[in-house]
């Protein structure tokens, strides 16, 4: 039984369906420009005024651009969309757009680890910040601040994929009168909607299981209008982390694809997933749907090597054939890495196991994937 709902579906598939912006074409034309000319200096200064609506300048915004932005928002079911050069430039402008000197985040679960390095450079602009790994309604509540402004949350969270109340969280942060914020990119809009949850602000990076072919980087913010339109100008404009039209054609592309492509990396994850809970080599699956959590969940999860530590791990992965050695994930390829960069004996995350992998399951097939881990595990 299919776990993409049917609006998605054609959601997806129709996103350059506007014939006065498609010509006809189905997907829109890649507007490579930079400028667009004005009849008048008065409908320039005009549209200057507006150029979060309006095509000025591609700094601003772009129509190729623009539909990526507009199919992304209904998937999420958010009012607007923004698109940016990366995931991390769509969390820079989040943060920076949002939040001042004197202001506190409060980040819950595990969070990629970028994200918490940039909270940490905010520490010099007057912006402070805690994590707590906890994800009970009360945990937060008892975290959070005179002083707190946002909430940031994974689920699933990173390397871990352990998920956390998102819908009592968002409600408490709208009774507190705090902004939530969520990454989901790991779901995708079609396995997690927060923004039916309560929560205010959803992040992406594009990049993975949207872009779903390894060749764009990009980064999306969905949410309210009005809180769109501020990061817009305050941060986006002015930090000039555009997403260029050719790799939102891209993207656009991807989502075509991305229903059938996410139902057959959940299915075939889930089963390499249950297929390592059961070798003897295997300590510990971290993949939410084996874990007893309610929803469907992609074909991203770790596993924890019984003995041998960090080396075995790096032996593990360095054996295997079908899953590749690389960074990032949501691919058509397998890909593997370490849950460290180095031996976790003198590591900066003592949370993660030292035998711990991470596998972005691709489209391979999954008996194909089990027979190259049985190899590798031995």
């Amino acid at each position: 039984m299919s776990v993409i709902d049917p609006r998605d579906q054609l959601i997806c598939l129709r996103a350059g369906d506007d014939l006065s912006e498609s010509g006809g074409m189905v997907l829109p034309p890649i507007a490579q420009a930079s400028i667009f000319r004005k009849e008048t200096m008065e409908e320039l200064h005009r549209e200057l005024g507006q150029e979060h609506l309006a095509t000025v300048y591609s700094r601003g915004t772009n129509p190729t651009v623009r539909v990526l932005e507009r199919t992304l928002a209904e998937l999420e079911r958010g009012e607007a969309c923004k698109c940016f050069a990366s995931g991390m430039g769509a969390i820079g402008a989040l943060l920076f757009g949002l939040l001042k000197a004197g202001d506190h985040v409060l980040f819950v679960n595990d969070i990629y680890g970028p994200t918490l390095q940039l909270a940490q450079r905010l520490e010099d602009f007057g912006v402070s910040h805690d994590h707590i790994l906890g994800g009970s309604v009360e945990e937060v509540a008892a975290a959070l601040r005179d002083e707190t402004r946002m909430i940031y949350l994974e689920s699933p969270g990173s390397m871990l994929f352990g998920r956390v109340d998102v819908e009592g969280i968002a409600a408490l942060a709208k009774a507190r009168g705090v902004l939530s914020a969520i990454d989901n990119t790991v779901s995708t809009p079609l396995l997690q909607k927060p923004i039916t949850m309560g929560v205010d602000l959803v992040i992406h990076s594009c990049s993975k299981y949207i872009g779903g072919h390894s060749d764009a980087i990009g980064g999306a913010l969905v949410g309210p209008a009005d809180l769109l339109e501020r990061i817009f100008y305050d941060a986006y404009l002015l930090l000039g982390a555009r997403m260029p039209p050719f790799e939102a054609w891209l993207f656009l592309r991807g989502l075509m694809t991305l229903p059938a492509r996410m139902e057959r990396h959940r299915a075939d994850g889930l089963e390499v997933a249950r297929y390592l809970k059961a070798h003897p080599a295997v300590a510990r699956v971290f993949h939410p749907e084996l874990e007893g959590n309610a929803g469907a969940h992609s074909g991203l999860f770790s596993f924890e090597l019984g003995e041998g530590g960090f080396q075995r791990a790096v032996e593990v992965a360095n054996r295997l054939k079908l899953f590749g050695n690389a960074v990032s994930w949501g691919g058509a390829e397998s890909l593997v890495m370490t849950g460290h960069k180095f031996d976790p004996a003198g590591g900066p995350e003592p949370r993660l196991p030292a035998s711990l992998l991470r596998l972005s399951v691709g489209l391979e097939g999954a008996q194909a994937l089990i027979d190259d881990l049985a190899a590798a595990l031995g």
